[in-house]
């Protein structure tokens, strides 16, 4: 007996009032008409709203609510025990979960890597709708949630873009072209008008970067940066590695799965040595960066005038390093690459020692 292939699931996140349901809503009135979807719906408040929404969005769809408290803590059973209710039911073709507003999604991410989980369900593009308009507000750009749901996203939605002016999208759209790492695609929409293509975009392994996509249309066709995004249907050959040199700037970075396990200390470490670049044959190094999925948790590194920072990251795609030298010839990073993977967990000391 063969085994079942594994459920697709998605996370559409968004900080309150963003339009999450009005697009869960699109994205199920247009779903293939022979596919059976399931949505998770996590709430604040104890009355669910969103679930009676959504409910009445299509024919061949179950939802299922988990109103009041928050399903995004890994130690929560509540997410555990509606998926198990979910496949047993009727196994779904895909599930959608919309966490709550208020919720840090990452820890959906986190579970649903769990060995156990991750044997029925694979888990693709975390999906997180922004309003542009809410840039000029400190209320959403101070609150560590709203930052979170940018940095975990995968595609990045400027939802509502037919309320913002043109200072606002633009500034939405720089912001994130910027985040690091990149963002897989970045859309632009109206009351919530999504591509479903955009649930299945997976890492490019053959270029970095992302695809700006206007919501006049569907279909993933770029209007700017690099070409369009792989729909992969296989997972990428990891590590990988990519160089670039331009006016005497050279960078090099590495991707690894975000499986793999770092050494926080010894990442911690590599980072500081950057204040004497030599040592790794760097000499013009100006920048680096990183996301490292640590023995401890996820971690975001930075390099950066001289001096090395760290703090706690809610992105989980993959791990991600890059090093940015001005030199007139390009280093040669053999050093740094064998520094880079000596810091796996798999290639250090045991800890316990």
């Amino acid at each position: 007996m063969t085994d079942l292939p594994k459920i697709p699931v998605n996370l559409v996140t968004g900080f309150l009032g963003v339009g999450k349901t009005t697009a869960l809503t699109r994205l199920l009135a247009g779903k293939p008409a022979d596919q059976y979807w399931a949505v998770v719906v996590n709430e604040f408040g104890e009355i669910g709203i969103d679930g009676a929404t959504l409910s009445a969005a299509g024919d061949n769809l179950n939802v299922a609510e988990v109103p009041g408290g928050c399903i995004c803590c890994t130690t929560s059973p509540m997410l555990r025990t509606a998926l198990t209710r979910l496949v047993r039911e009727r196994r779904p073709d895909r599930i959608l979960i919309e966490p709550s507003g208020l919720g840090h999604p990452a820890g959906i991410v986190d579970l649903l890597r769990d060995p156990l989980l991750a044997k029925a369900f694979s888990l693709r593009a975390v999906v997180t709708l922004l309003d542009p308009r809410h840039l000029d507000d400190t209320r959403y750009t101070t609150h560590e949630t709203w930052r979170d749901q940018l940095e975990l996203a995968d595609v990045l939605v400027l939802n509502k873009v037919d309320l913002a002016d043109a200072e606002q999208l633009a500034r939405a759209r720089r912001m994130g072209e910027a985040l690091f790492p990149e963002k897989l695609a970045i859309v632009e929409a109206i009351k919530g008008d999504l591509d479903p293509a955009l649930l299945d975009l997976a890492l490019d392994t053959r270029r970095w970067g992302n695809v700006v996509v206007r919501p006049a249309g569907h279909g993933l066709t770029p209007s700017r940066r690099q070409g369009a995004p792989v729909q992969a249907e296989t997972e990428p050959a990891y590590p990988l590695r990519k160089t670039q040199s331009s006016l005497d700037s050279h960078s090099c970075g590495w991707v690894f799965g975000p499986e793999t396990l770092f050494v926080s200390y010894q990442v911690a470490e590599l980072f500081e040595a950057f204040s004497q670049p030599e040592a790794l044959e760097l000499a013009g190094l100006t920048r680096a960066k990183g996301v490292f999925h640590t023995e401890r948790d996820w971690y975001r590194f930075d390099w950066v005038d001289g001096m090395p920072a760290a703090a706690i990251s809610a992105y989980r795609r993959d791990n991600r390093f890059e090093v940015i030298v001005q030199s007139t010839t390009p280093p040669d990073w053999a050093a740094l690459e064998a520094a880079l993977f000596a810091t796996r967990l798999d290639s250090a000391a045991d800890l316990s020692s």
